[in-house]
């Protein structure tokens, strides 16, 4: 079984709330964590900007990360939304074999 940790940066909490809910339901994903603000610091259009966001973090089979990446872009309110994933090389087998049988 190959699964992904996947972050996502969000304007807000209730969007990322409505994603993590339309990932959940679409069998997507096993699970999301809301880390409902953080402070960002970023080069758009060649300025530095700063933004508070919220961060979605999600666990998923890696086979599901291209079908979470177009949903996502659908769903999203950035330009360019922060959708990135790591391979989860070691857990808890138990949660592990969860996450697999979750989505």
């Amino acid at each position: 079984m190959k699964l992904s940790l996947g972050y996502i940066t969000l304007p807000t909490k209730k969007e990322a709330k409505d994603i993590a809910m339309e990932l959940l339901e679409e069998g997507l994903i096993a699970c999301a964590n809301i880390i409902p603000t953080s402070e960002a610091y970023f080069v758009w259009e060649g300025e530095v900007s700063k933004a508070t966001e919220s961060v979605l973090f999600i666990k998923a089979r890696a086979k599901n990360e291209q079908k979470i990446i177009r949903l996502v872009r659908e769903m999203h309110s950035y330009d360019c939304p922060c959708i990135i994933f790591t391979s989860i090389e070691n857990g808890d087998p138990e949660f592990c074999k969860w996450v697999d049988k979750s989505c």
